[in-house]
């Protein structure tokens, strides 16, 4: 007997999630006739360990159906590189308890007390884990401490690795009298399977599991009320599923560098353009009209996961979903050589103060400091990108590698991402279009103290001195930038004790004041181009609206397990938009200002609160919409989204406004090419 949503052949070592709305055909696959399950697997030579392409119907659009369609056995959060380890003692099922945490263990599915009907509907344990915490954290975080204990045990074993042995995979509720059993599958990760006994891969996925009742005092009745409640019985509309997918690409950005890929209206999936490996893997199965498309991994191995939703998915034509705007009066703004005059002194100033007027000795001042952020990093092995700083401060790996960046012109260095904008510069100016670049300071940058106590001897309290010869190097390549440092720096040091912070404690992202800083910043620059008020002749007055809404952060899910039980989900204030008739704020693709971005631009403007990012403060600050292309999977790509919109996406455009982090200008993972 299989289980219902992993015939024989259930597999991938690549993901395409290509959600809602696919219309597939030529594949069948085995599954159970004694039951209807809301998930289906549809790409028949699925393998989780080696495709490159996961394809899955969605029944019932549930919030737990979509999760557990994520989540479940997917090739993209898989980790199938073999690990050489040395438990001291075999795996049994006798001993499989965790203090308890695990009662009732059994080899497979079929020996359980569960129905058909029960095995048919599970959940996926990630997600349901992130559910509770924000639903109580109190309640939810000895939950999550007991199953640190799961994903905790090396059995003896001493290596030095951060992935888990063992995890919680699906889910499953058993109606026992007026009583909810909690059922789990527990799965060992493949690189264990000869340290175990009497633990079977039934499924013949290559992860063995068994399956074992929670202990109801650890996973509590009003728990299973919460997840069996709203969580999967209410409906979710095509926008609502839509939203939910962009939560989801935000959610494994920083782990997968997922991104929703642009799709092409009439046109079935995979497109001329998708990697050979992942046509092979399709085997002949298609997908038409797409809803949205996630692909990861980019960098190596590219990974797709498709997900159809039944009754969803109606794209229409490109052209009956673009407003098409006018073509503008071209020419470049006569300003640029002295406002790039302006940045280039202002940065030598700043050598000269600090570094003696050379940049390497300004670095070299900040030995102790980066000692000091040498040794946080050390607290926790390489692989794990989430850290705890003091009070609960959340850090991303990368950031800590971006402070420790050398120059590029460093031997064995990245590759300067200079020569790239300004080809990028270039191409633009050749059609009339004028440019402005906007690296984001990193949250390390503008609080570099939660890391260390010495940065009292920062200079000028900068942490990464390149990030300032990298916009010098800009200006010299007739580069425009708005440094967002400075202003930073100032909100922080007026603020008090940091109650009004610039960045979220939980994410690697700005808060509100963040964005709402770099808005006016960017509308003031703006606002001094000479073509600014023709452009902008009859100006809206938006007003503003605030709300509030709790997020874990993207770092939460990064900790190790035994610290994520201590992050509760952070209250954010958002203050959206609306124009004059009451409406809440969107970006027009017919705009003349056109913003590019990374992930900083979709919060809060596509996720969280929404209709309350940059673009729209940027909007309330011009007095009229901007267009908006951003991606999830880095701010370098976004040129590249662009121009797969065809030239003519630039006929009404007088300016292009390029805003990402200034992380990946020094670590970004694929390289600095402009496509």
């Amino acid at each position: 007997m299989h289980h219902p949503y992993t015939a024989p052949g259930f597999r991938t070592y690549a993901w395409t999630l290509a959600v809602l709305g696919l219309s597939l055909s030529g594949c069948q696959v085995e599954e159970k006739k004694t039951a209807d399950p809301s998930v289906t697997t549809l790409n028949q030579n699925y393998n989780r360990l080696h495709s490159h392409v996961l394809v899955r119907r969605i029944k019932t659009p549930t919030e737990a159906n979509l999760d557990f369609a994520a989540y479940s056995k997917n090739v993209m959060l898989a980790d199938p590189e073999w690990k050489a380890v040395h438990p001291a003692t075999r795996v049994t099922l006798p001993g499989l308890t965790f203090g308890g945490m695990l009662q009732d263990v059994k080899p497979i599915l079929d020996f359980t007390p569960l129905t058909e009907a029960e095995k048919a509907h599970p959940m996926a344990w990630t997600p349901i884990l992130e559910h509770l915490l924000k639903w109580n954290f109190e309640k939810a975080s000895g939950l999550a401490n007991a199953y640190a204990n799961v994903t905790g045990e090396k059995w003896g074993d001493t290596t030095d690795l951060a992935q888990p042995y063992q995890e919680f995979g699906s889910v499953y509720i058993h109606s026992k009298g007026n009583v909810k059993e909690v059922w789990v599958e527990l799965e060992f990760k493949p690189w264990l399977n000869s340290f175990l006994d009497g633990v079977l891969d039934q499924d013949r996925d290559g992860y063995p599991e068994v399956v074992a009742r929670l202990d109801s005092r650890v996973f509590t009745q009003d728990m299973v009320a919460e997840i069996t409640g709203d969580y999967s019985t209410r409906n979710l509309s095509e926008p609502q599923v839509i939203d939910w997918s962009r939560n989801l690409a935000s959610r494994w950005y920083p782990s997968y560098n997922t991104d929703i890929l642009p799709q092409k209206a009439g046109s079935a999936w995979p497109y001329e353009e998708t990697p050979e490996a992942t046509k092979k893997d399709m085997a002949g199965v298609w997908v038409s009209n797409p809803l949205f498309i996630l692909q990861g991994h980019p960098f190596a191995d590219t990974l797709f996961n498709a997900f159809e939703v039944e009754g969803m998915g109606n794209a229409k034509p490109e052209t009956e979903k673009r407003k098409e705007g006018k073509p503008v009066a071209r020419g470049l703004d006569k300003g640029l050589t002295q406002r790039l005059e302006a940045i280039a002194a202002k940065m030598e100033k700043e050598r000269k103060t600090y570094g003696a007027g050379d940049w390497a000795k300004w670095v070299s001042r900040l030995g102790r400091f980066q000692g000091d952020v040498r040794k946080f990093s050390a607290q926790e092995p390489d692989a794990v990108l989430g850290l705890m700083a003091p009070d609960k401060f959340l850090v991303f790996r990368r950031e800590l590698e971006y402070l420790l960046a050398p120059d590029f012109t460093t031997p064995g260095a990245a590759a300067s991402p200079v020569p790239a904008i300004a080809g990028f510069k270039d191409y633009l100016a050749a059609q009339g279009i004028d440019f402005l670049f906007v690296p984001i300071p990193t949250k390390l940058d503008v609080y570099p103290e939660y890391l260390a106590p010495h940065t009292d001897t920062l200079p000028g309290h900068i942490a990464q001195p390149l990030f300032r010869k990298l916009i010098k190097d800009l200006a010299d390549a007739r580069v425009e930038t708005v440094d967002l440092l400075e202003p930073f720096l100032k909100f922080k040091e007026a603020s008090e004790s940091g109650k009004r912070a610039l960045y979220q404690r939980q994410d690697t992202h700005w808060t509100t004041l963040g964005l709402e800083t770099a808005a006016q910043m960017v509308a003031e620059r703006i606002r001094n181009y000479s073509w600014y008020d023709s452009v902008y002749r009859d100006k809206i007055d938006y007003k503003v609206r605030d709300t509030v809404f709790e997020n874990l952060g993207d770092i939460q899910a990064r900790l190790p397990d035994a610290k994520k039980g201590q992050v509760a989900p952070e209250s954010l204030m958002g203050r959206q938009i609306i124009d004059p008739q009451g409406r809440l704020y969107e970006d027009s693709d017919s705009s003349a200002i056109l913003v590019l971005g990374d992930s900083y631009t979709g919060v809060y403007q596509t996720v969280g609160c929404r209709h309350a990012g940059v673009t729209a403060h940027l909007a309330k600050g011009l007095g009229g919409p901007v267009d908006l292309i951003m991606g999830w999977g880095g701010g370098p790509e976004a040129p590249g989204k662009l121009k797969k919109r065809g030239e003519d996406y630039l006929r009404p455009k007088r300016l292009v406004v390029w805003m990402m982090s200034a992380r990946d200008l020094f670590v970004y993972p694929g390289g600095w090419t402009v496509k």
